[in-house]
């Protein structure tokens, strides 16, 4: 950050050199702020913009309390130098008044193609006040697909299972100022040059509905390059294009699918110091040879025959005499689209913590956690020994894991364990390492056997996990270890579970579901920076969207099972929805408003359409079973009695949301009739479900989703909400304080109980240990979240998450922008914890497009304490829970700001304090602040 010294007496400047030395120093007045976080498209310094009006964002920060940006004037440069000088020729806002500081949309000249530019903010406080942010940078990608001189190339002979080698020697003869390669494959690839791998992505690209957009990497590769010869080679996998049904082998389904060969795409793009250019392009030039991976499926694993490999094939030293000559292929016929968001990457190496070598020739490994990606090994065997490394979650075929102990054996009930694997032959007596390259798996255990059941000379084993490279947004500690437990678990499905796009398992299936990635949306929103992954994934689900307006239960498509209902579907409208307001981003409804539209035209199709055509207004069974389901995975049930009761509410709930959506969007007719059509479903909901006598939804007997559902969307008739309320606090209480959810109602359960003033019963289910209970899962060891609330199938499935919302919201009080009292964008932040009596303290953070938010509580003898973070830019209510019915002081550091049942005032940063509904609320401006409430 730059300052500059303005104690120069201005006044014995001339008046013109005074003015001049204002304007030219308007941003250099010494504050304590900085300006960072500067991100494109929710991207740090992103390559391969491809967005012609990218939207710019950034943060204040300040020690300083009560900081709020008045102006800005942000400016892009084609040189670091240029913005540095405070120079914009490419664009200058201007100072511009307000305090916006995010999803800015650009207005600039007009971006070129395959350019750096940089970029800078400055950010007035007052008009005494300026302050400069870092340069920043962004690489624009291939704006005009008539740019893109590539062509598509694969091998002339079929590809089945193994993984071709492609390489290509070309010249460069001048110097270079720059090197930039865009990159993508029909399938998956790596990439090298000059022997060297290109970046660190891995499983790329993403995987897409390949027939409407494939995604291309872009990576700055000036420094891998060197005057005079070069080679480019490539590796190509499967991946979910070739995906093959195999004997033996763990495949999803039916049987494979495959669209042919897997095929690569590159274009290097080269400018000199002088100014001018080259393009190294894939063509009918390359060759290609095949190399050691003999097996690859993103399912059944990968085999490796190092025997096989080429030596120096990537290299200048390659001889591509016995090369075979590429084919050019007509390609996927999808857009190629820039991947703006993190891509697949290794993101953590765990060491066992446990091994055996039960007998000769067998090894098992406990990992200690259970994650998703795969194994490395290092390996001193001899030449031509087979060494087989499969995983899996739990030992001995058991219902849960626990600490690998003499005479384990790994559990092989479940094909997708006991049918994945990798075969890696060794080629010589010297010390060996490998890891896969094409595929992807969920495991906690590792067994590795030998072909001759010899142990090797040495061996070493490690767990890789791999994952969409998302950075982490949220942290939870409280006194009770359970919870801490719970929150760290579902950290680690989720990280398990994002991979290009959100999955239901990392081994099974790696299904995009639709219904599974909304009901865990919010949770990932505050564990993860989501906003890239999702724009990603909200272009997949709007080019899945069929012809009669349906989102399919998978986006994409090709990967995974299609099993699901309304509630699948309806992630397109409640994500946008959703980061509409976490992220104060708008543009997301614009561009995805007409296939909304599509998708709720659809829904009110099918309500004449469905097994019960007489009531257009209820959606009943339609299209069969797994198109149709409604609840799913509640306690000893996969499916719930009454489909119609969800899918209905959704397309209730839908209706609503997207005539606020019209509204926003200035579509006030659009509005208007939504509006009429919720309230036309909501008449029809409650004639056709609601029991005025028992208070219950669909049943005769509680269930608790359906209740949940109807109160949480304010579906109740006038009258009944506390009876209806009490249906579930009753069932609950009949239970033992247990839940009876399935992915849906436990998304709801808290919220629904927590604001009807059932706080201690919250945290009871909460913190159950018996089933059906999160704590069941944990004291059975498990280290990620199940299926099933029995502990059966899937060990890694992240779609009851939904619990840490709880944690974030109510027992931290960091409300999100969905409950009503914190604003869009977290421009002004409600902290309400909901306290238990057991539970000692919390601390949380979140970290907001706004900044970091933090709640730190701690209840002591006598007195709580509260600290609390607010961003700079933004303002905050708190509301403090009070002790009892006595009067209380209230201290924020040394200031006594509360006594005698009122506020003292003259305390920086906070404007007011009252009492409201049993808290003291305090109104503050940005900074630290530590309460401490006495009685």
């Amino acid at each position: 950050m730059n300052y500059i010294d303005l104690s120069l007496p201005i006044r014995k400047l001339t008046p013109v050199f005074a003015f001049l030395f204002l304007f030219l120093t308007a941003c250099d007045a010494p504050v304590s702020l900085k300006i960072d976080s500067l991100t494109v498209e929710y991207c740090s310094n992103p390559l391969g913009v491809d967005v012609p009006q990218p939207r710019f964002s950034w943060k204040l920060n300040s020690e300083q309390r009560g900081v709020s940006q008045s102006a800005f004037r942000l400016i892009v440069g084609e040189s670091r130098e240029e913005v540095e000088k405070k120079n914009g020729p490419v664009w200058d806002t201007g100072k511009i008044p307000g305090s916006q500081t995010v999803n800015l949309e650009y207005t600039g000249l007009p971006l070129l193609s395959n350019k750096k530019y940089y970029w800078r903010v400055c950010t007035w406080l007052d008009e005494d006040k300026f302050a400069w942010s870092d340069p920043a940078m962004f690489h624009t990608g291939i704006l005009n697909e008539t740019e893109w001189q590539a062509k598509w190339i694969t091998t002339q002979e079929e590809i089945v299972h193994s993984s071709p080698l492609l390489g290509k020697r070309f010249q460069v003869e001048k110097e270079i100022e720059q090197a930039v390669a865009f990159v993508s494959a029909c399938g998956y690839y790596e990439f090298f040059l000059n022997e060297r791998k290109v970046g660190d992505h891995v499983l790329d690209p993403g995987v897409t509905d390949y027939n409407k957009t494939i995604l291309y990497s872009t990576y700055d590769v000036s420094e891998l390059l060197e005057k005079g010869a070069n080679v480019a080679g490539a590796m190509l996998g499967n991946g979910a294009w070739n995906m093959r049904k195999v004997e033996g082998r763990w495949s999803w389904g039916g049987g494979g699918a495959t669209f042919g060969n897997p095929a690569f795409l590159m274009q290097l793009m080269i400018t000199y110091t002088d100014g001018s250019q080259d393009v190294i392009i894939s063509d009918d030039t390359w060759k290609t040879k095949p190399g050691p991976i003999t097996f690859n499926n993103i399912y059944g694993g990968e085999d490796y025959d190092a025997r096989k490999e080429v030596a120096d094939w990537a290299s200048t030293g390659f001889d591509d005499g016995t090369w075979q000559p590429v084919t050019v292929s007509e390609g996927p016929g999808g857009t190629l689209k820039s991947q703006l968001m993190p891509a697949i990457k290794v993101t953590k190496t765990i060491q066992p913590v446990k091994e055996i070598n039960p007998e000769p020739g067998v090894f098992l490994y406990d990992l200690g956690q259970n994650i998703a990606g795969w194994w490395k090994v290092e390996v001193k065997g001899t030449p031509g020994q087979v060494v087989r490394i499969r995983g899996a979650e739990t030992l001995n075929d058991s219902l849960f894991p626990r600490p690998l102990e003499e005479g384990d054996r790994l559990s092989t009930k479940y094909k997708y364990h006991a049918q994945t694997w990798t075969d890696y032959t060794l080629k010589s007596n010297e010390t060996e390492t490998y890891e896969p390259r094409f595929f992807y798996t969920g495991f906690r255990y590792i067994e590795v056997t030998t072909g001759d059941n010899k142990n090797p000379e040495h061996l070493k084993v490690e767990g890789r996990v791999v994952r969409s490279a998302i950075e982490r947004n949220g942290t939870f500690a409280s006194s009770d270890t359970l919870l801490n437990q719970i929150f760290r678990a579902g950290v680690w499905s989720q990280k398990g579970n994002t991979h290009s796009y959100p999955t239901d398992c990392p081994h099974r299936e790696k299904g995009a579901y639709n219904g599974d990635g909304q009901v865990i949306a919010e949770t990932s929103m505050h564990d993860f920076q989501m906003a890239s992954f999702y724009t990603k994934w909200l272009n997949d689900m709007r080019g899945a969207q069929e012809d009669n307006g349906r989102i399919p239960n998978t986006s994409p498509t090709l990967v995974g099972g299609m099993g699901g209902g309304v509630a699948w579907g309806s992630a397109y409208i409640l994500i946008p929805w959703w980061m509409h307001h976490y992220y104060n981003d708008t543009r997301v409804l614009k561009e995805h408003y007409p296939n909304m539209k599509e998708y709720l035209h659809y829904l009110k199709n099918l309500g004449s359409k469905d097994e019960d055509p007489s009531e257009p207004f209820i959606i009943d069974n339609f299209d069969g079973y797994w198109y149709s389901l409604g609840e799913w995975c509640a306690p000893g049930q996969n499916d719930c009695p009454n489909h119609a009761v969800v899918n209905t509410f959704y397309y209730y709930f839908n209706s609503v949301l997207l005539s606020k959506i019209a509204g926003i969007l200035g579509h006030s007719e659009d509005s208007d009739y939504y509006r009429a059509l919720a309230d036309t479903v909501k008449h029809n909901f409650n004639r056709k479900f609601f029991d005025p006598e028992t208070a219950l939804y669909g049943t005769e007997e509680t269930y608790q989703t359906y209740q949940l559902l109807a109160l949480v969307g304010d579906l109740v008739p006038e009258g009944y909400r506390e009876k209806v309320f009490q249906t579930v606090v009753k069932d609950i209480k009949e239970r033992g304080n247990h839940l009876n959810t399935g992915i849906i109602g436990t998304k709801y359960l808290w919220p629904v109980l927590v604001m009807g003033g059932e706080n201690e019963l919250a945290y009871r289910v909460a913190t159950q240990t018996t089933y059906p209970s999160f704590g069941y899962w944990i004291n059975n060891n498990s280290t990620t979240l199940i299926e099933k609330w029995s502990g059966e199938h899937s060990h890694n499935h992240q779609m009851f998450g939904s619990i840490t919302e709880y944690f974030y919201k109510f027992l931290a009080g960091i409300q999100s922008p969905m409950e009503g009292n914190t604003e869009k964008g977290y421009q002004n932040i409600h902290i309400e914890p909901y306290v238990p009596h057991e539970l000692k303290f919390v601390n949380a953070t979140v970290e907001t497009v706004a900044g970091t938010v933090a709640s730190n509580w701690k209840q002591e003898p006598g007195s709580f304490v509260h600290q609390v973070s607010i961003p700079a830019n933004t303002t905050a209510t708190l509301a403090i829970p009070l002790l009892g019915d006595k009067d209380v002081i209230v201290w924020e550091g040394e200031s006594k700001i509360w006594e005698n049942n009122r506020f003292n005032g003259n305390v920086a940063g906070i404007s007011d304090v009252k009492t409201e509904n049993g808290r003291l609320q305090v109104f503050l401006g940005s900074g630290e602040y530590h309460f401490r409430v006495e009685n």
